[in-house]
C-alpha cells in the first residue's frame, strides 16, 4: 500500500485552487455566449450539416487547447521566471483550458437538443466530460439502454441524484484532471522550448479523451438542427435555413 502511494503523482495546492477557480468560472458562461459560437462555426459554412458541425467543434477545441498549452509552457520557461511565474501560468493555462472544454461541450448540449439551464446539469455534463472514463463509471446506470446519459442528465435525473453524481465527479476530477495537470505543471516548466511542446501535446492528449467521452455522452449528431439553433445562425447567412 505504501509503494502505491508514492507512486501516485502529487497535486500542487496550486493546481486544486486553479481547478475550483477554473470551474466556477467556465459554468457562469450565459447561454448567448454559447449561441453566438455556434452560430460563428456555422456562418463560415453555411451548409455544413449537424454531424459536419460537430467535426468542426472538435477540431476548433482540439487547436484551441494546443495553443493554450504551447503558449503557457513557452512562458513558463522563460529563463528566471522561478516556480512562482511558472505556477502562476499553469493556473491561467487550466482555466483557459477548462473554459474551452465548457464552450465545448455545452456548444454540444445546444446542438443536441439538451437543456443546460439548471446550473447542477451543466456541471455534471462538463465535468463528466473532462474525467472521461471515470466520468462514465460514476453515470453508469443513470441513461437507459436507447439512451446516452446527456440526454438522460437533461431531463429526468432527480436534484437529488445530480447531487449525488456532482460530488462524486467533483472528487475524480480533482484526482484524475487535477494529477494530469499537475504532472503538465512540471513538465510545461522545462526549458529550451520542451516545456512548450509537453504542454501542447499533454492539451491534445487530453482534448482527445474529452472528445471520446462528449461522442458517447451526446451520441450521434443528431439528423437536423434544433430549431433554437437554427434561430441563433446570423441573419447575413442567406441560407441559414436551407435543408433544415
Amino acid at each position: 500500500m505504501a509503494a502505491r502511494k508514492k507512486s501516485k503523482i502529487p497535486i500542487p495546492s496550486g493546481v486544486e485552487h486553479a481547478l475550483d477557480t477554473a470551474l466556477d468560472k467556465a459554468l457562469a458562461v450565459q447561454r448567448p455566449v454559447v449561441l453566438g459560437y455556434l452560430e460563428r462555426t456555422r456562418a463560415r459554412h453555411p451548409d455544413m450539416t449537424p454531424e459536419q458541425l460537430v467535426r468542426q467543434l472538435e477540431r476548433r477545441y482540439v487547436a484551441a487547447v494546443v495553443g493554450i498549452g504551447g503558449a503557457s509552457g513557452a512562458a513558463a520557461a522563460v529563463p528566471g521566471a522561478g516556480t512562482a511565474a511558472s505556477i502562476a501560468s499553469g493556473a491561467a493555462e487550466i482555466t483557459a483550458f477548462v473554459s474551452a472544454s465548457a464552450l465545448f461541450v455545452l456548444a454540444l448540449a445546444e446542438l443536441h437538443g439538451v437543456p443546460v439551464s439548471d446550473p447542477d446539469v451543466r456541471r455534471a455534463l462538463v465535468v463528466a466530460v473532462l474525467v472521461g472514463e471515470g466520468g462514465e463509471a460514476v453515470l453508469a446506470g443513470t441513461a437507459h439502454e436507447t439512451a446516452h446519459w446527456a440526454q438522460v442528465l437533461g431531463r429526468g435525473v432527480s436534484r437529488e441524484k445530480i447531487t449525488s453524481i456532482n460530488g462524486r465527479l467533483g472528487r475524480l476530477l480533482l484526482t484524475r484532471f487535477g494529477a494530469r495537470q499537475g504532472a503538465l505543471l512540471f513538465g510545461r516548466a522545462l526549458p529550451l522550448g520542451i516545456g512548450a511542446g509537453i504542454g501542447a501535446a499533454g492539451n491534445a492528449a487530453l482534448a482527445r479523451g474529452a472528445i471520446s467521452a462528449a461522442r458517447k455522452a451526446f451520441g450521434p449528431a443528431p439528423q437536423k438542427f434544433p430549431p433554437r439553433v437554427i434561430d441563433a445562425v446570423s441573419e447575413k447567412s442567406p441560407r441559414r435555413t436551407r435543408g433544415n
